[in-house]
């Protein structure tokens, strides 16, 4: 395995985007490395790690919504570029109910 290492300018940035609630997966991505890149930095600023997922009210309230009009959590996921379950975790913690697995029929 490679090991990424960052200039003094991402690793002075990356702390402040831990702090704003961004998910790790998108600095990670962006700069090629691990999600362990992006959380080293911010611990050693001494930001507390999180517990879970965490995500912005305004992405809590984007993933709630389409789930409740019909979306699957699949579905919900891809379109916000999260995980299901995190989807999942955000419909429960708003107080919704999930819905059976699997297809149903319409009936008429």
């Amino acid at each position: 395995m490679v090991q990424t290492r960052l200039n003094a300018q991402s690793r002075a940035e990356l702390p402040d985007g831990y702090a704003a609630g961004v998910p790790v997966r998108e600095p990670a991505e962006r700069l090629g490395g691990h999600r362990e890149t992006v959380r080293a930095p911010a611990r050693h600023a001494g930001l507390a790690p999180r517990n879970g997922p965490e995500l912005p009210q305004h992405m809590r309230d984007e993933a709630v919504a389409p789930y409740a009009s019909g979306l699957s959590l699949l579905k919900v996921g891809r379109q916000l570029g999260i995980g299901d379950e995190t989807v999942r975790a955000e419909v429960l913690a708003s107080g919704g109910t999930l819905r059976p697995r699997g297809r149903h029929t319409v009936v008429a």
